[in-house]
């Protein structure tokens, strides 16, 4: 099975023929550049494209190049990469001789860039490695070849680059829950593209320096001085050119936000949004916070879930900090299917503000002492499994409203068969449209199975900002930010609408 990687990401080489292949949603150019330690070719015979389809250890084979390594010339790097007519998002492999792949990596599209580096091969301390690069040329592949020493006079026609991206119209479609998560993965991509760029711009650097004092007899004098201060200005250049990449593409994404926004339900929306003052119109899922990378830019994603949720929320934190966090998360999952009920649970009574704001929407009163939270689940559950049974046998059945469950304090006040009780929820949660949200404690070392099991199998958010949120395309490290209760007239403003409902 191929290995994912992420930008800048390299491993061991074992395979003495690679095969590199690429798709995308439009045709593509592959070529490949034979390059020294310092990335640069010996001359234009060492391109490899449609109109020069070979030269020593590497040729175009049909859709993919190959690179036979025991052909190469004694310290040559190979750098895999492809051109396109528009900037999108490319797929990659790398497979050995037998056509087994054994890497894969997604490039994706950053500030235009209609050529990109896919992938490096080269020795280190006498072994083949790869690294995965996803350095983009707005330019094109008339910018990459020139940048590294190819003689451009001799190669193709640049195809003609497109017109900055724009952010896209909504054209009348309804933004939903996977709009967010594709605004998510283009800025997660995005910043892959800026942190491999600046990866590669100092492995260039190093590479350049460390040639510039190889040989005793030129490591000092006027030339040598030249030779590093042309290494350091290409490096620059290299990270000056991705920080613009990145800064287009940030300033692209806000503004699709911003119109977004403006059209997303009230469950998705920022507090701001005109949704939140009209009847609200249902929602596939809710914004759990907001993503962001200070060392990047002010750029800020939405990190939203989609509904019905697969597993309960579990706010991890004191009752102090959790409390507006649990308060955001319950206003929009009741503003995500109007007519949703609330049951809360609250043994302790440290959620006193959280069932005053929201009594007109309970589905019965609150529980708020430790004697009635096992009657109240063990009723939740039996009923829950009843209605579910119900639909199993009759189609024509009709669906039970909507419910949101709200455990605090947990486990504290709760006893290990009210725990079970929980889970048999959890178990068809997601069919009789429950959503269960815990405030309770991170700590996984208590002694209750039945705790443990319903902590492994919930979604824990922090009830205070941390950061090292890694994304599930490359791996990019974020900033977590909790959505968190607006002003009290707000909020009670929305509960008042939603108790309408």
């Amino acid at each position: 099975m191929a290995v994912e990687f992420r930008a800048g990401q390299n491993a061991p080489l074992a395979a003495s023929s690679v095969r590199f292949t690429a798709t995308a949603s439009t045709p593509l150019d592959l070529c490949a550049l034979v390059v020294d330690d310092h990335l640069k070719v010996a001359s234009s015979q060492d391109v490899v494209f449609y109109n020069q389809p070979h030269t020593a250890g590497v040729r175009l084979d049909g859709d993919a190049i190959v690179v036979e390594l025991d052909g190469l010339r004694a310290g040559a790097r190979v750098l895999c990469a492809v051109g396109a007519e528009s900037a999108l998002p490319v797929s990659t492999s790398l497979a050995d001789g037998s056509g087994a792949r054994f890497a894969a990596f997604r490039v994706p599209p950053s500030g235009g860039a209609t050529a990109l580096l896919c992938w490096e091969l080269y020795r280190h301390n006498g072994y083949w490695k790869l690294r995965a690069l996803g350095q983009g040329y707005a330019g094109g592949m008339a910018e990459m070849f020139t940048a590294h020493g190819v003689d451009v006079d001799d190669e193709p026609t640049p195809i003609e680059q497109p017109a900055p991206a724009e952010v896209p119209s909504l054209g009348g479609a309804s933004p939903s829950f996977e709009w967010l998560w594709k605004i998510f993965e283009d800025s997660s991509r995005s910043a892959a593209a800026y942190l491999s760029a600046f990866e590669y711009a100092q492995h260039r650097l190093d590479d350049e320096l460390s040639a510039a004092v190889a040989d005793p007899a030129t490591r000092t004098g006027p030339a040598a001085e030249e030779a590093r201060a042309q290494a350091h200005r290409r490096c620059q250049e290299l990270q000056t050119a991705a920080e613009s990449r990145h800064r287009d593409d940030s300033a692209r994404l806000t503004e699709e936000l911003r119109i977004v926004d403006a059209a997303l339900p009230p469950s998705l929306a920022s507090w701001d949004s005109p949704g939140w003052h009209t009847s609200p119109t249902p929602g596939d899922g809710i914004r759990v916070g907001e993503l962001s990378a200070p060392e990047r830019g002010s750029l800020r994603v939405p990190l939203c879930v989609p509904l019905p949720l697969s597993r309960p929320l579990w706010i991890d934190g004191d009752d102090a900090a959790s409390r507006q966090v649990v308060t955001a998360l319950v206003l929009r999952l009741l503003a995500a299917q109007p007519g949703t009920r609330l049951d809360l649970v609250d043994p302790g009574g440290a959620f006193a503000e959280l069932g005053e704001l929201t009594a007109p929407v309970f589905a019965g009163p609150p529980v708020l002492d430790v004697g009635g939270v096992a009657p109240k689940l063990k009723g939740l559950a039996d009923s829950a499994e009843l209605e579910a049974l119900a639909a199993s046998t009759d189609c024509a059945a009709p669906r039970p409203r909507a419910r949101v469950l709200v455990l605090t304090g947990v486990p504290h006040g709760y006893s290990s068969d009210d725990l079970v009780q929980v889970l048999r929820l959890v178990q068809v949660a997601g069919a009789q449209q429950v959503s269960i949200v815990i405030a309770g404690s991170s700590d996984t070392m208590i002694d209750d199975p039945a705790f443990r099991v319903l902590h492994k199998n919930s979604q824990h958010l922090p009830a205070a900002p941390e950061g090292h949120f890694a994304d599930p395309w490359t791996g990019s490290d974020w900033h977590f930010t909790p959505d968190v209760v607006p002003p009290e007239a707000t909020a009670a403003r929305i509960v008042d609408t939603l108790g309408a409902c």
